[in-house]
């Protein structure tokens, strides 16, 4: 984008969707492995493929936050269908953490993830200091996403009432009582 002009990045109020997805009782398991195993699990078993399919569905790879995975879809570029290509994402993101290590040609190891997503008007554009600065989104869709990932359970996809507006003709969803 920055070598197309960057307008795109310039700070400008938009609607995205951003999904949020977290490793289950990560905290337990890093507990019982060593650094490496630990290393090699979270960068080639969860980072390497969901980053991949986030780019796959035309999605931004915002941050890694931890164990989490923060993505935006719809901003710097905006599609029609940001909603429906987040959720798709996250589903094919579930799918690939059944049997992670299938392709890293390991024993096989389950990460059980819990996905949120929140479709609506964020801040876009970057921001931060000299010493760093980074394109990411600002705003309520941003913490509801993150709320709904903590909240969903392991192999989970958590959406708000936005993004279901946007996907109800293209995926089976079940209703639930989210506590206040």
């Amino acid at each position: 984008e920055l070598q197309r002009g960057g307008n795109s990045i310039l700070p400008r109020r938009q609607i995205v969707s951003v999904l949020f997805s977290d490793i289950r009782g990560f905290s337990a398991m890093a507990e019982k492995m060593n650094p490496e195993s630990l290393t090699k699990m979270l960068n080639d078993s969860y980072f390497a493929p969901l980053d991949n399919i986030l780019f796959e569905f035309d999605g931004t790879l915002d941050k890694h936050i931890g164990d989490s995975i923060m993505g935006v879809f719809g901003a710097p570029i905006a599609y029609e269908d940001d909603a429906v290509r987040a959720v798709m994402s996250a589903i094919k993101m579930r799918g690939a953490m059944k049997n992670p290590a299938a392709s890293a040609g390991e024993a096989a190891r389950i990460i059980p993830v819990g996905i949120g997503i929140s479709t609506g008007v964020v801040l876009a554009g970057i921001f931060g200091s000299l010493r760093k600065k980074e394109y990411t989104v600002f705003g309520a869709p941003v913490n509801l996403a993150s709320r709904l990932e903590r909240l969903a359970q392991a192999d989970q996809i958590l959406i708000c009432e936005e993004t279901y507006r946007y996907v109800r003709h293209r995926v089976k969803v079940e209703k639930i009582a989210i506590p206040s």
